[in-house]
Order: C-alpha cells, then sequence, then structure tokens
C-alpha cells in the first residue's frame, strides 16, 4: 500500500493510533528506567570491588534468566494477555529498583544484593518481552506495522542516548539511591500508559499443549536456516565483541568519572539514530545480507578505535560509531527474520531471536570482564574484535545465501 501523506507524517503514522502512542510511552518508559538502572549497577559494584571480573558478572546474573526463559516467553505471550503480561513486569521491576534504593540509603548494599536483582529484572524481562513484540500488531493496521517496529527500535534508541546521560548525571547530582528512585518512577510510569491500553491483547485459545507450540516455533526456525545463520552473526558479535561492561573502566582511565560513564554508554545510541536515519532513506534495499555482514565487520573496527582512544573524545567518536554500525547490520537483520516469519509463529520466533539476542550481550559483559581481568581492558575489547570478525567473515563465505539480492525483500513459503 503507498502512503501519498508528507514525508514526516508518513515516518510517523503508527503515532496516529492511540494506542500505539500509549504502548510507545511505556516502552520510552522502561527504556529509560532499564539504561539507568544498567548504569546505577555497573557504578555501584565498580565502587564496591574495582574488579573487572565481577563488573562482567553483572551480564551472566542478565544472562541465565534471558537463555532459559525466553522461549517460555514467547509461549506466553501467545496465550495470555500481552498487555497485562508487561505490566505485571514493569510493576515488579519497579519494586526491585526501590529494594536497591532502600538497601543502597541504610548503607546495607553488598554486591550479592545487585546481582540478585538483576537477576530477577531479567527474569521478568525475559518471561514478558516477546509479548512486546507480538502486541504491535494489534495496536495498528497492516499497513502500518512495518513503520510501528521501526518506531519501537527508534524510542528504543532514544532511551539509549538519553537514560545513561541521566543515570551518570544522577550519580553525581545526587547519589546512587536517589538514582534507584528516578528508576522505580521511570518504571512506574510505564506501568501507567499500559494501564491506558484499551486494545483486547489476548490471543486466541491455543488448541496445541504449550510443549508443541514450542516445538513448532523451533521447527519453522530449522527449516529456514537464514535465520539461524543471521543470528549466529549477530551472536558474535554481542559475546566476543562486547565493550559495555568495561566502559566504567575506560571512563575512569580517560578521567571522565560518572558523567564520562554517562556519556560513554549513551553515544552508541547517537550514533544508532544516525544510522538508523540513514538506512530507513534507502527504503527497502536489495542485498540485505550484505548490508548485515560489512555492519557488523565495521562495528569490529570500531571496537579496536575504542581500544586504543587516548583521549575521552576519541572514545566518544568511536562508541558513536559503534551504535551506527550496529544498527546498520540490525535493521536489514530483523527485516529479513520478520518479513519471512508467519503472523502466527511470530511470538515464538521473536522469542527464539529474543533468547540469542538478549543472552548474548550479557554473556558478553561476563566473556569482556574475565578477558580484562587477565590482559586489561583495552586488549580484551582489540581480542574480541579480532575474534568476532573472524567468525563473520568464515560464515559471509560459506552461506551464500547472504550474497542473494532479494533475500528479505519478499516472504519465502516453509512447510512449517
Amino acid at each position: 500500500m503507498n502512503d501519498a501523506r508528507p514525508g514526516l507524517r508518513r515516518t510517523i503514522a503508527a503515532l496516529e493510533f492511540p494506542d500505539y502512542r500509549r504502548f510507545a510511552g511505556a516502552l520510552l518508559f522502561s527504556g529509560l528506567g532499564a539504561q539507568i538502572l544498567t548504569v546505577a549497577n555497573l557504578w555501584q559494584v565498580y565502587l564496591i570491588t574495582g574488579s573487572a571480573l565481577l563488573l562482567g558478572l553483572t551480564g551472566l546474573a542478565r544472562a541465565i534468566p534471558t537463555l532459559a526463559l525466553s522461549l517460555v516467553g514467547g509461549v506466553i505471550a501467545d496465550r495470555f494477555n500481552r498487555v497485562r503480561l508487561i505490566q505485571i513486569s514493569q510493576a515488579a521491576n519497579s519494586l526491585f529498583a526501590l529494594g536497591l534504593a532502600l538497601l543502597t540509603v541504610t548503607g546495607r548494599i553488598e554486591l550479592w544484593h545487585i546481582y540478585a536483582f538483576t537477576f530477577l529484572n531479567s527474569t521478568f524481562t525475559a518471561l514478558t518481552g516477546p509479548a512486546r513484540t507480538a502486541l504491535i500488531p494489534s495496536l495498528v493496521p497492516r499497513e502500518h506495522l512495518v513503520n510501528a517496529v521501526a518506531l519501537n527500535s527508534t524510542v528504543g534508541q532514544v532511551a539509549n542516548i538519553v537514560g545513561p546521560a541521566v543515570g551518570g548525571v544522577l550519580i553525581s547530582g545526587i547519589d546512587l539511591s536517589g538514582t534507584y528512585l528516578v528508576n522505580a518512577l521511570a518504571y512506574g510510569a510505564s506501568t501507567a500508559a499500559l494501564a491506558m491500553i484499551q486494545v483486547v491483547a489476548k490471543p486466541a485459545a491455543a488448541t496445541e499443549t504449550p510443549w508443541r507450540s514450542l516445538v513448532e516455533g523451533l521447527a519453522f526456525v530449522k527449516v529456514n536456516p537464514v535465520i539461524m545463520t543471521l543470528m549466529a552473526m549477530d551472536t558474535s558479535a554481542t559475546v566476543l565483541g562486547s565493550y559495555r561492561a568495561l566502559l566504567p573502566i575506560f571512563a575512569v582511565n580517560l578521567g571522565s568519572g560518572a558523567e564520562g560513564l554517562g556519556l560513554l554508554t549513551a553515544a552508541p545510541g547517537v550514533g544508532s539514530l544516525v544510522g538508523a536515519t540513514v538506512i530507513m532513506s534507502l527504503g527497502n534495499m536489495r542485498y540485505k545480507g550484505l548490508y548485515t555482514v560489512f555492519g557488523i565487520l565495521s562495528y569490529c573496527g570500531a571496537l579496536v578505535l575504542l581500544a586504543v582512544s587516548p583521549w575521552f573524545g576519541l572514545a566518544l567518536v568511536a562508541s558513536a560509531l559503534l551504535g551506527l554500525t550496529d544498527v546498520v547490520q540490525m535493521i536489514p537483520r530483523n527485516t529479513i527474520v520478520l518479513i519471512i516469519t508467519p503472523d502466527r509463529l511470530r511470538g515464538r520466533v521473536e522469542a527464539f531471536r529474543s533468547m540469542l539476542a538478549g543472552g548474548g550481550p550479557p554473556l558478553g559483559f561476563a566473556t569482556s570482564g574475565a578477558l580484562a581481568a587477565v590482559l586489561g581492558a583495552p586488549l580484551a575489547v582489540i581480542a574480541g574484535a579480532i575474534g568476532c570478525a573472524l567468525v563473520v567473515a568464515g560464515i559471509a563465505a560459506t552461506r551464500r545465501e547472504l550474497r542473494d539480492p532479494e533475500l528479505g525483500t519478499v516472504a519465502v513459503e516453509s512447510g512449517a
């Protein structure tokens, strides 16, 4: 369907629908809360321990629930009211942030408390994350679905930019307990916005068992190996090319402190917005597979630049390039998966994607932290970049479908 409206209105078409506006608002508050929480957790762990390895283990606390429960979340998303599921998650995360605030202000905070609350936060996110994507088709007409998905990504990037910077300023200007309180308020605002959504977001009653439902989704992934190929490349970037857990070390080494940490964490979001604007201007480009390959290889180059940066300003540029190159490979990759997956399976396929995409970064936290404890942060990042580039280049050389100019431009038929 061609949209004859002016350019700006066309790019924000999904926002014309009230329920989607409420959903986008909830997503923004939730994203801000998550970013503030991450910055506060990392800074507090570093203050308590000064250890790169223990910084990395915060990622392990996020990874375990994501890897273990995302597929379960996909089945849940196809069976229960999706709005209510997301509300429960946001309300629980608000309570967890209040718990951290209370422990911090009373001076009773210990390292294991941070790990425990991180684990609980990730558990609720893993169980309800697939419902977020599965909910979108209920909020906008089908012809605006891609626009709504793109706006979701944009809202997420805005949160990635603003949230870390706000977190750094709050830590410096108030304290960690006040930062956790603001985090709790952000999750509370997300819960309130979700309560205003009027759509009935409960899927039709399932006829098969939960296990059979899960197997059906995995079977579709199996008979469409391009999904596994794309996810393998992304996972190599998120695990081997991880750097976020080490940003407190770079911030301290470059003499910028907590505010510098916030800026370094926010810079990839700025780059992502630039990259998303460029990609969207290209429309439904051909050679999506090659965009993914070269996007990840360029990401590896940006990692090396971050590692060798002697000045804070250059490190900021490198961080922005990390966001730009990441989104250049992410949008075409996700578009391919979205187009080749039937509507009825999107919740479960999204759960599989979420398991890898959500579990990879926390595992990368742990991997980069362990390497940094042995090699130092700069060498750990360089080693990860080289490993990631070798894996992606190897996959690209052996998978011909990635060079197909029409990959992800039309739906493929599957017997699943």
